[in-house]
């Protein structure tokens, strides 16, 4: 460095020191340079200061202390003297007068002045205790802040865990744990959803995740449950309280009771148990047990009896047939009370001929014209059993038979299909059997062999290695009708399933057919038939619903069944069940119309405010009450939850019952103006002499199909493709052109009613359109004949060597007149079911002579006849029956319920069933969340709740079933019916 001149000053020095300045601490000592150890700031700063303060302060403590212990003693000596003289003051003024006379008491003696520390000894342990202290607090191990700490955290101990300390002293793992969980709450660990930004799994593939689920059918709770975890958040554990919470609550509801169900169910009695008696003998009791199946199901109506009319019941059921009763006995088991009211003599639906006929054959015979085969038996007994249950028997006592027999692989049904199987043009067929003996297999192999379709072949493993597009059909029918189940709940709770056989109902089964089977035309025309064998309705008119519903009813290996004892059997047990529940089955009943209650002004005013007024579909509806019967008497329901349940069909409910004023007032239910009605029925009932063996008759059901006949693709030679024929014909349902020029191309239709070309032309606008007159052509038309009698096992036990034949064709033109109405209805002719007139005997002369030609066997064993009808046979299958949305149990009516055949697939008992089914849960109220999520509906109920049956009955010691009617089983001999069917094919 040279002299005179300052420092050099470096670059880096302003620098330095910002930085120093920058690092040194807030609270730090002034003398306090940063880099070098800082002198204890207590001891060197503020421990004279201390020392001196602490001194002054136990000395004005001592003084005190002094002068409190002055002030007690004074007090004390003062009590004592109370009783001396005390020291008066006078004043006195200049004349001698006294002023003022005041009492005053001695005065406290001053302090005394003396310290408590006057000598050495006391200033030398006051110094050392004062040194001792700074000491403490000022040595650099700092100890007393651990001894501070220690108190403060027993007194957090006490505050926090109380009468708990102890039990946490003992188990430290317990405090550990308490302090994780807190701090994690802290740090928000405990939301139930998630904080950060990035989800685990991205919002696209979540949504790609949610969308297969969907599509594999994942259930509606656990997909609700998948988003709740993938798009809003939620953690883990949340997710498993809310399945725990869910389960709880879904454990709870299935616990409780819906509709007013009494909490404990009994059992009832067999229909047969008051007819028994101990002293009878086993033949005397299945005598008691015949002789009930003989007397018609129900009350027969009294006008007079006005105990009817002054109960009020909490539903009114309107019908007859074994639906009917179903639907009535689960609501009587649900504690409902009930009367039936029934238009037929006999509920059960079966006819007795009359007086003339039934003297021929020596007693009343039942004529079961309805046809009681039942497919798919297990399902069906599952819904009847908490229906028949009974003290002894789940099943009320009630047996099924299959029908067939183990030679012909339990055939059902026999199906004559004008052209099938041939190559010609006329009305003959080749006849198909449809069996239960591995139904879909022996299905396909037929058309493998008669038809030409392929072989439905199989290699080792069992997989399908074949080309039989039948089978592949086949399959493809049970795909659909899988959905078939949600289809129809979905009806209770108005949603809409979105399945394929929801998408297959508005499509016309045509369709199906020809993207199916587009080569083999006899195999459609078969696949056609077996679909739709109970209507006279062509596959291009038909619902692809009802279609695949037939076809896996028909080809089930369970086959069809039919009750022992008729439908009286089981239609005596439900009666009864109602009965001894407190409801009434009441016959005979002419019914008018339903009672409605009028809307109050409040509802009235609402309406013509919201400009509802003219519009009947919209705005509330009136109450339905109760009926009015012919006779002017009316039979209400209570007035809180009663309800009216119609077994009678949608177009008798609200186009006879329904009053015209209420109908132009607020309408049908929607969609209703769209669907038609079917052609109704005739019954001819023939009763024949001799047994099913004598006769050689079948329990099958014979059906000639002109709907299904069979159809004649062509091919076009310009573009090489196939115009596929229109398969079967209608009857009766044609549009002919006349009095107009002639189009191009007509269609043509040959004399078996068999379609040639269809009509491409569009008809000009000036011809007339006229409807072809249906009637019955012999060996051409739709007819069905069922022998009732070949299907009971215990018929001949209980009636002999008789016979019955039960013969179903369309009605005539002569006996009913459509009209093309919204929606298209059947009007029945005044006089239309008189037996004396000229049409009806017209018409029974051709039904007898199709009759004989294919069943020869039955000539010169006729005993009597008699023609029943016209009959209502409810709505048509056509893709307007299932599109709409009012067709569905509850209406739009409060209190007005529809059940039956026409909420399902029409004419069969199974679809019967499942139509008072749901009428009845209907009825009670269930919802959607108990249907869909926990499987609650009223036979789950009255199962849950219904007391346990006693399943052993005892006769001599030995256990036997309690059965209503007792029957023999028929072992068929193959060698000897292999003899037999030789020497009958020889003759």
């Amino acid at each position: 460095m040279r002299m005179g001149r300052p420092p050099k000053r470096r670059r880096d020095a302003k620098q330095s020191q910002q930085t120093q300045t920058a690092n040194k601490p807030k609270f730090a000592s002034p003398t306090l340079v940063v880099g070098q150890i800082s002198p204890d700031v207590v001891s060197s700063i503020l421990g004279p200061a201390m020392t001196d303060l602490a001194v002054q302060s136990v000395e004005d403590y001592a003084d005190a202390v002094l002068a409190y212990e002055h002030v007690n003693q004074f007090t004390a000596e003062k009590g004592e003297e109370e009783d001396k003289e005390v020291e008066v003051q006078v004043e006195m003024d200049l004349d001698g007068n006294i002023l003022q006379q005041q009492q005053t008491s001695p005065l406290p003696p001053p302090p005394s002045s003396q310290r408590l520390f006057s000598s050495q000894l006391d200033i030398e342990n006051l110094t050392e205790l004062l040194t001792s202290t700074s000491q403490h607090f000022s040595h650099t191990t700092n100890s007393w802040k651990v001894h501070a700490n220690a108190a403060k955290f027993e007194r957090l101990l006490d505050e926090k865990y109380g009468r708990l300390r102890p039990f946490i002293e003992s188990h430290p793992n317990v405090e550990i744990f308490i302090k994780n969980v807190q701090r994690k709450y802290a740090m928000g660990a405990f939301s139930p959803f998630r904080k950060s930004d990035s989800p685990p799994v991205g919002k696209t593939t979540s949504i790609m995740i949610l969308f297969m689920m969907h599509r594999n059918g994942v259930r509606m709770d656990a997909l609700l449950l998948a988003a709740t975890f993938f798009l809003v958040g939620l953690q883990p554990w949340a997710l498993v309280g809310l399945v725990i919470i869910g389960k709880w609550e879904m454990d709870r509801r299935k616990r409780k009771r819906i509709g007013g169900m009494p909490k404990k169910i009994a059992t009832v009695e067999a229909y047969f148990a008051s007819a028994l008696d101990a002293n009878l003998s086993e033949e005397e009791e299945v005598k008691a047990k015949y002789a009930l199946l003989d007397t018609p199901v129900g009350t027969k109506f009294n006008p007079a009896d006005l105990s009817l009319r002054d109960e009020e019941y909490d539903v009114i059921v309107l019908g007859s047939g074994p639906e009917t009763l179903y639907a009535a006995a689960l609501l009587a088991r649900a504690g409902k009370k009930l009367v039936v009211l029934s238009p037929r003599d006999d509920v059960s639906g079966c006819v007795t001929l009359g007086d003339k006929s039934s003297s021929v054959l020596g007693k009343k015979i039942p004529f079961d014209i309805d046809g009681m085969n039942v497919a798919q038996l297990s399902r069906q007994q599952e819904l009847l059993a908490p229906a028949l249950c009974t003290t002894t028997d789940t099943q009320g006592g009630i047996r099924f038979s299959r029908i067939g027999s183990n030679l012909d692989g339990y055939a059902h049904s026999i199906l004559s299909v004008p052209g099938l199987g041939t190559d010609n043009t006329s009305a003959e067929c080749v006849p198909v059997v449809l069996n239960a003996t591995g139904s879909l297999a022996s299905l396909a192999e037929y058309c493998s062999t008669c038809l030409g379709d392929g072989f439905p072949g199989v290699d080792l493993d069992g997989k399908d290695n074949g080309n039989s597009n039948s089978l592949s059909y086949l399959r493809a029918c049970n795909q659909i009708n899988a959905g078939s189940a949600d289809y129809y709940l979905s009806k209770l709770y108005n949603a809409k399933e979105s399945n394929a056989y929801q998408e297959a109902s508005v499509r016309t089964a045509s369709a199906f057919l020809n993207k199916c089977l587009p080569l083999n035309t006899h195999v459609r025309s078969l696949m056609a038939a077996i679909g739709m064998m109970n209507e006279n309705l062509c596959p291009d008119k038909t619902s692809m619903a009802a279609h695949v519903t037939n076809i896996c009813a028909m080809t089930s290996e369970e086959g069809v069944a039919y009750p022992v004892g008729g439908p009286r059997a089981i239609c005596h047990a439900l009666t009864s069940v109602i009965e001894q529940c407190g409801g009434r089955v009441v016959a005979g009943v002419s019914l008018q119309e339903l009672l409605l209650e009028k809307l109050d002004e409040k509802k009235e005013t609402k309406k013509k405010t919201n400009g509802e007024e003219n519009d009947p579909l919209k705005g509330p509806k009136p109450k339905c009450k109760g009926i009015r019967l012919q006779n002017g008497m009316d039979i209400k329901v209570s007035k809180d939850d009663g309800s009216v349940i119609s077994m009678l069909g949608f177009i008798p409910t609200f186009l006879n019952l329904l009053p015209a004023d209420t109908r132009a007032a607020h309408g049908v239910p929607p969609g209703l103006p769209a669907i038609s009605e079917r052609r109704p029925l005739m019954k001819i009932m023939v009763g024949l002499k001799g047994s099913n063996a004598d006769l050689n008759l079948t329990g099958a059901d014979w059906y000639r199909l002109p709907n299904a006949s069979l159809p004649y693709d062509e091919m076009d030679q310009a573009t090489g493709q196939i115009r596929f024929g229109a398969i079967g014909v209608d009857a009766g349902g044609d549009d002919l052109t006349t009095d107009g020029e002639a189009t191009g191309e007509t269609e043509t239709t040959s004399v078996g009613g068999r379609r040639g070309k269809q009509n491409k032309t569009a008809t000009p606008a000036t011809a007339k359109k006229i409807t072809r007159r249906c009637k019955f052509q012999t060996g051409e038309s739709w007819m069905k004949v069922s022998f009732p009698s070949a299907k009971d096992p215990s018929w001949h036990d209980r009636y002999g060597p008789i016979s019955t034949c039960v013969v179903t064709v369309e009605a005539c033109d002569d006996f009913v007149r459509a009209f093309d109405t919204k929606p298209q209805i059947y009007s029945i002719l005044k006089g239309a079911g008189n037996s004396t007139s000229g049409e009806m005997g017209r018409l029974m002369d051709r039904v007898m002579k199709d009759l004989l030609q294919t069943f020869p066997q039955l000539e010169d064993n006729i005993i009597c006849t008699q023609m029943y009808g016209p009959v209502r046979s409810g709505l048509t299958h056509c893709p307007a029956r299932f599109a709409i949305k009012g067709n569905r149990p509850e209406t739009s009516y409060p209190g007005l319920f529809v059940g039956g055949a026409d909420l399902t697939v029409g004419d069969s008992f199974s679809a019967s069933i499942v139509g008072g089914w749901m009428a009845a849960n209907a009825a009670m109220g269930y919802s959607m969340i108990d249907h869909v999520y926990l499987k609650k509906n009223l036979t789950s109920d009255l199962e849950q709740f219904m007391e346990e049956p006693s399943l052993v009955t005892e006769r001599d010691g030995v256990v036997v079933e309690d059965v209503g009617v007792p029957f023999k089983e028929v072992n068929i001999d193959e060698e000897n019916a292999t003899k037999a069917a030789e020497s009958s094919k020889e003759e």
